[in-house]
């Protein structure tokens, strides 16, 4: 997960502030990772103090020890809000506004990381407004959000955005790579990552537990099924809880269809998905170009009404249907 962060312009951006000393008074990192969204923000803290390389002697000794408390969240100048699995409230808020007023204990730097702002209410965002806007000499501020749809414009106005964009399908299976070494083939593992559109967090989902099998099978399912038979396959899928996982793995499907359809026994090598060929042709001898185009296109759309709350079942029997409309 280290390497994938510090390839980031996000990383590269507060590194080059912090060696030039002038960080921002508050940052708010844009990460579209929950699991690993806290895991993240440790990284980008230890740059605040000058611990986030690797160190092994004993010139080295005190940066290992003020990096190894920050990752277990223990370092006195560096408080994380709110509990590891909470939501930040207005008590919070208050506990913030009373240890920025105390002196860093170990250097010049106090930093506040909260996780996931954007899960905090109106009223707890309000009370942090001043405070980020005016920090007392020494003290920063690192928020994370999944999204900042629900960040207060007043926020958003005070802090400096950074956005870690999504990573690459090979740079994703390679970490997946380092996180379960041999635990599973790199076939499946390229898989997840194209799966989960370069979102660790999700690719980390669907190999645990294998649910990248009942994925694959549902997605199969609905694009295989014939029109009539596509109100009882949504009904037997009901509120699938990996939602955006299955839309992905649809389009997935589509696009190494598409591969298939338009470069014929070539597409081997381009193909995301090379523990389903067989399956794979088979959807690419019943769509028709335009239709493999289109599933591109609506998949896209779906992806955006589920985050925003749309009723799942709907939305992707809807889609479906769209696809093979435009197939027939």
């Amino acid at each position: 997960m280290k390497t994938l962060l510090q390839s980031t312009q996000a990383y590269q951006i507060i590194k080059t502030e912090g060696r030039e000393r002038r960080f921002s008074h508050t940052y708010l990192l844009l990460f579209d990772d929950a699991r690993n969204l806290r895991s993240a923000l440790k990284t980008f803290a230890k740059i605040f103090f000058d611990c986030d390389g690797e160190y092994y002697g004993e010139q080295d000794a005190d940066k290992k020890r003020i990096a190894n408390l920050i990752d277990n969240e223990n370092f006195s100048d560096c408080l994380f809000f709110p509990e590891d699995g909470k939501t930040m409230k207005k008590e919070d808020a208050d506990k913030i506004h009373e240890e920025s007023t105390l002196a860093p204990v170990e250097g010049s730097k106090k930093l506040f990381v909260i996780s996931d702002f954007a899960e905090a209410n109106t009223v707890t965002q309000n009370k942090l407004l001043k405070l980020l806007e005016e920090p007392p000499a020494g003290v920063y501020f690192l928020l994370g959000a999944t999204t900042s749809y629900s960040v207060l414009q007043t926020v958003l106005s005070r802090a400096k955005k950074l956005e870690i964009l999504s990573f690459g399908v090979d740079e994703t299976a390679d970490c997946l790579a380092r996180i379960y070494g041999n635990k599973y083939d790199r076939s499946i593992l390229s898989l997840c990552a194209a799966a989960s559109g370069g979102n660790l967090g999700q690719a980390q989902g669907m190999l645990e537990g294998g649910h990248y099998k009942t994925l694959l099978e549902n997605a199969f399912l609905l694009v295989l099924c014939q029109s009539y038979q596509l109100p009882t396959v949504v009904k037997q899928l009901g509120e699938f809880k990996q939602q955006k996982e299955l839309i992905a793995m649809l389009r997935l499907v589509f696009r190494d269809a598409l591969v298939v359809k338009t470069q014929g026994k070539k597409a081997g090598r381009n193909l995301l998905m090379k523990t389903e060929v067989s399956r794979i042709e088979q959807v690419a001898e019943r769509y028709s170009l335009p239709a493999l185009f289109t599933a591109q296109e609506v998949l896209s759309d779906a992806e955006k009404q589920v985050k925003f709350n749309a009723v799942f079942s709907q939305c992707i029997e809807l889609c479906i249907a769209k696809i093979q409309s435009k197939n027939n």
